[in-house]
């Protein structure tokens, strides 16, 4: 775990500087899986349709993991991060690569990471997050080169500003995309919701999008079950009458979040899908 951490704080660093840093990325892949040798995996529960596994070490267990999407193989998981960095289309703001080969390589670069975390680094929760923004500001900022990746929105008022997670600015400041970036969203659902009615007020409808990322909304309960927990109605509330989102974005989506009564309203999509088709129209501003 040192030499993980050591590679993370590097990433960051260089983050924090301006760059993307998809190399560092690879790095921190790898080494992450040849940690979990060290770990074993149990099947959890199946949920949504779908099987998740925990990795255990002793009595520390993580994450539940959707097996199937994981890659567990070193070389593998490297050809497969590599292809994707390689089909970076910087002209046409998005990634030649096949959207769901794109998910499982993200899945397992953030859930690798993570489930390190989980095992043997308990008391850091907040890193993977801090991890996920890094990995998604790194993919987006490798095709968007006319834009300015910062972490808020300068208001029109001297010295205020919205905070997100990751913004890409428009050349002038006065447009762009807003990208919120949470391993699961919990209680925060409401921000992007928020944040976005103050950019409608400030800049006017549709001169900047937020699309919210997340890893999957599921979560373990107890030693032996996993549910995904999800909040369609409020979603649905704050889409029609807050402000509207361009879209949500999951590695692994809730099959709730799915269905028609949210879907009409907002897209609910999967990463690979923005990466490698959704991107270039959520970077155009909305006509109004």
């Amino acid at each position: 775990m040192h030499e993980l951490n050591n590679l993370f704080a590097i990433a960051a660093s260089d983050y924090q500087s301006g760059m993307a840093v998809l190399h560092h990325m690879g790095h921190i892949a790898r080494h992450s899986l040849r940690l979990l040798r060290r770990a074993d995996w149990q099947p959890l529960a199946t949920c949504d349709g779908k099987s998740y596994h925990v990795l255990r070490d002793g009595s520390h267990l993580s994450r539940p993991i959707r097996a199937s999407m994981f890659v567990t193989d070193e070389d593998e998981l490297e050809a497969g991060w590599e292809a994707l960095v390689a089909s970076a289309r910087p002209r046409g703001g998005r990634y030649d690569a096949p959207p769901s080969e794109i998910d499982s390589v993200l899945y397992t670069v953030v859930n690798g990471f993570a489930v390190c975390y989980d095992l043997w680094r308990r008391g850091s929760r907040k890193t993977p997050g801090t991890f996920l923004e890094i990995l998604v500001g790194s993919l987006v900022q490798a095709v968007t080169p006319t834009m300015a990746r910062r972490a808020h929105v300068p208001l029109l008022e001297p010295g205020e500003s919205v905070s997100t997670d990751i913004v890409f600015l428009e050349p002038g400041g006065r447009g762009g995309l807003a990208i919120p970036a949470k391993i699961t969203t919990r209680e925060r659902i409401v921000q992007p919701f928020a944040h976005q009615r103050i950019l409608d007020a400030v800049f006017g409808e549709g001169r900047f999008r937020s699309i919210l990322v997340c890893v999957s909304e599921m979560q373990r309960q107890r030693d032996t079950g996993a549910n995904a927990i999800c909040v369609p109605g409020t979603i649905r509330q704050f889409q029609r009458y807050l402000a509207p989102l361009a879209g949500l974005y999951y590695l692994d989506p809730p099959a709730r979040y799915l269905r028609d009564d949210v879907t009409e309203l907002i897209p609910v999509r999967t990463l690979g899908d923005l990466l490698a088709h959704d991107l270039p129209a959520r970077l155009e501003p909305e006509q109004v």
